[in-house]
């Protein structure tokens, strides 16, 4: 079967495919939906997410943890666990992953740009890679409560 390469999924389709993936309708909505996210998502409102999105296509939750192992293993999405012990996915490699997380709701937050800790992170990934380590992520997650729980 021929993939339209007109199609709005088709470039996630192909970078599935490139991973050595199947481009399920599933596995292309996670994909495309944790890389519109602008902070991590857990399973379970990714699930919710999905089925706001179309219905119709409802994906059962032992099949998208499926799909987010796949994706995770592949290197398309990374996980972060929150101090809640709920992993939540985010995009993979773009940058360097700084959160805030409220230790009342559990809600991320990404830490500004601006930061000093981000600046101090990315001068120490730099100096690794030239260094020529092999490959590596930064993390780190912050905690304290959002200014809804404050």
């Amino acid at each position: 079967m021929q993939r339209n390469a007109t199609s709005p999924d088709a470039d996630w389709e192909e970078l599935l495919h490139t991973k050595g993936l199947r481009a399920t309708r599933a596995a292309v909505s996670a994909l495309k939906s944790i890389h519109s996210m602008e902070k991590p998502i857990s399973h379970d409102d990714l699930q919710l997410y999905l089925g706001q999105q179309n219905p119709s296509a409802l994906v059962d939750s032992v099949t998208l943890y499926r799909i987010l192992d796949r994706l995770s293993q592949a290197k398309l999405i990374e996980k972060v666990l929150g101090s809640d012990r709920i992993w939540r996915y985010t995009v993979a490699g773009e940058r360097l992953h700084g959160f805030y997380e409220c230790e009342s709701c559990h809600q991320h937050f990404n830490l500004p740009r601006s930061s000093p800790l981000v600046t101090l992170l990315e001068q120490f990934s730099a100096q690794l890679k030239r260094k020529g380590d092999a490959a590596f992520a930064i993390s780190f997650n912050i905690q304290g409560k959002c200014h809804d729980c404050s």
